[in-house]
Parts: C-alpha cells; sequence; structure tokens
C-alpha cells in the first residue's frame, strides 16, 4: 500500500452544496480509510450553503490528515465551484469524487499504488456495470473515445495530474456541464504521447445514505443530454474524428437509456409541461443523441396528453398498494 511516504500524490475533490447529511458520510468513508494506513489529502468546497455544511467541514478538519475546507461567499454554480477546487488543490493528481460516491477501501488503495509507479498520466475508473472489468491501457484518443466517451460523463471516473488544470480549458468549458471531462479530453488531444489506464477492477458507486434524497442533472434530460451533450461532443478537438464522435453522441444513451420510453412515461408523469416544454425546446437535437425515430417521442410527448400518462399512473400506484396489502 502506499503509506510509507509522507508526502500524498492524490487529493480528492469534494465540491457540495446543502449536502451536509451526504458530505459527512463521505467524510467519515476517508476518515476510515486514513485510519488503515492511506495517505491521501480531501479537499472540500461548499457553494455557499444554507444547510450545516460548514459545521461538517470544521467537525472534520482535525479528524482527516491533509484536510482542507473552502466556502464561497456567494452561490457561484457548479463549474465555479469545481474551479475552485481546481485552483486549490497542490498534489500530483487531482481526483473529483464529489459528495456522494462511494469507493472502497482495496480499490483506492489500489489507486494510490498505481499512482505510485508514474507509469501513467491519468487514470479512469469504472462508474457504469455496463464497462468492461478488465484493465485496459489507452494510447490513442480515438480509441479511448470509442470505448469510454459515454462514460467519463461521470466526473468521478476521471483521476486527472495537476498540470491538465489551465485557466484557458477553465474558460473554454465552462457552461457547457461538462467541464472535468472537456479538460481531461483536450489535454489528451494536446499531447503526441500519452497513456492512460482504465482500471476496471475499481468500482465506484452512489452512496446509500439514509434520509438522503439526490436530485441529479438527469432531471433534465433533453438539455443536458440534447442539446449541452450535442455541442460540448462536437466542439472538441479535430484529433477526434467525425465518426467516433456521432457514436459518443448515441452511445450515452445505448447505455444509460435516459431515453427509454419507459423512463419517457415516468419523467412525464413527475415533471409534466416542465418535461413537455423542454423536449420542445431541444427537440432539435433529438436525432443526434438517439436511435429511435423522433416520431416516436413526438407521439409519446407531443401528442399524447398528459391526463393518460396520470390515469396509468394512478393505476400503477393502486394495483401496488392492492399488492401490498395482499401479502
Amino acid at each position: 500500500m502506499n503509506n510509507v511516504t509522507n508526502n500524498p500524490l492524490l487529493t480528492i475533490l469534494i465540491t457540495t452544496y446543502n449536502r451536509s447529511i451526504a458530505l459527512d458520510a463521505v467524510l467519515n468513508m476517508l476518515a476510515s480509510y486514513q485510519e488503515k494506513g492511506l495517505l491521501f489529502n480531501v479537499l472540500v468546497s461548499d457553494d455557499c450553503s444554507t444547510d450545516n455544511t460548514q459545521e461538517i467541514g470544521k467537525k472534520w478538519t482535525s479528524k482527516i490528515k491533509g484536510f482542507s475546507f473552502i466556502q464561497t461567499k456567494q452561490n457561484m454554480g457548479m463549474d465555479n465551484n469545481f474551479q475552485n477546487v481546481y485552483n486549490n488543490f497542490h498534489t500530483d493528481y487531482c481526483w473529483l469524487l464529489g459528495d456522494t460516491r462511494y469507493i472502497s477501501f482495496e480499490s483506492l488503495s489500489t489507486i494510490l499504488d498505481i499512482l505510485s509507479t508514474s507509469q501513467y498520466d491519468a487514470l479512469i475508473l469504472r462508474c457504469r456495470n455496463e464497462m468492461p472489468h478488465e484493465r485496459i491501457i489507452y494510447n490513442e484518443i480515438n480509441n479511448l473515445m470509442s470505448q469510454q466517451g459515454w462514460h467519463i460523463t461521470n466526473n468521478a471516473s476521471c483521476i486527472i495530474p495537476k498540470h491538465f488544470i489551465n485557466k484557458y480549458l477553465y474558460h473554454r468549458y465552462f457552461g457547457t456541464t461538462f467541464l472535468h471531462m472537456g479538460i481531461f479530453v483536450e489535454n489528451l488531444c494536446m499531447q503526441k504521447h500519452w497513456s492512460v489506464l482504465y482500471l476496471g477492477d475499481v468500482n465506484i458507486t452512489e452512496m446509500n445514505i439514509e434520509n438522503f434524497n439526490k436530485v441529479g442533472w438527469t432531471k433534465h434530460p433533453f438539455l443536458n443530454f440534447g442539446k449541452f451533450w450535442y455541442e460540448f461532443i462536437m466542439s472538441l478537438p479535430n484529433q477526434i474524428n467525425i465518426d467516433i464522435k456521432h457514436k459518443v453522441l448515441k452511445d450515452h444513451d445505448r447505455y444509460t437509456h435516459i431515453f427509454s420510453i419507459s423512463d419517457v412515461h415516468r419523467q412525464i408523469v413527475m415533471y409534466r409541461k416542465t418535461y413537455v416544454n423542454s423536449y420542445l425546446e431541444n427537440r432539435k437535437y433529438m436525432p443526434y443523441v438517439i436511435d429511435k425515430p423522433l416520431w416516436i417521442y413526438d407521439l409519446l410527448i407531443r401528442i399524447t396528453p398528459i391526463n393518460f400518462y396520470m390515469t396509468l399512473f394512478n393505476i400503477y400506484q393502486f394495483l401496488k398498494k392492492l399488492r401490498c396489502s395482499n401479502k
């Protein structure tokens, strides 16, 4: 294990906003790993939360070695919070773990051991079960994007070196929703020779936190993985050929099923007119990110009355209660 040096190689970056319960759980996990001998720094950036996040930061200051807590003076948004942690870590590598994700002690130990060898420019960790479980070495950007492009949208998937961080890339990818991925991919495109290791045996999952309900960015799928996803992928450097870009665009839905018919039904019931209006505003991007013909979504979202979905939902709820009462 990488616990023989007093100079940590990795800083775990946590950006947070009004998630004190989740933050406390993640920091408790990381503190327990340090107690078992792992060496790493932790940097938390709070985007001016209105809950007791600051108290949680103070709680762990003396309990986690190499711990830093910084807080914005006003709510600045996700990208500025990312920039806050990028500008304030000092180790060779950083990992944007976030405030709700889990890694086992053994997996983090593996990561630190590999970083200590200095063999690879960056690491990719498995954040989806659909990904391969073996290790793969990449040294060509089109091969990496073809296999990993849809997957590395997850910020926690990439461990990157400090020299990847620069102000030009901040501004280039601000507002895209994919700042961390953009910094990672463009740095690889700019280098002539590089080596990235995908660790299929290191799995990152969401923590199961009591009394905490995470609302993710997929609440707005047509905006985030319609318009923003299309604009982001097409803006990536020309070292990634156009066929690979088109493949990556559709791969995200192929694996995550964010635009599946069942998910459309569920989202319409939950968000009603907001969901319908979002589809209409971003409809022109949909042919680039889905395999299904557009008329199916027009039928489901534009033509079928919302009352129909509400009726189906009510029937489902009734049957669910009936089944529970019969047990």
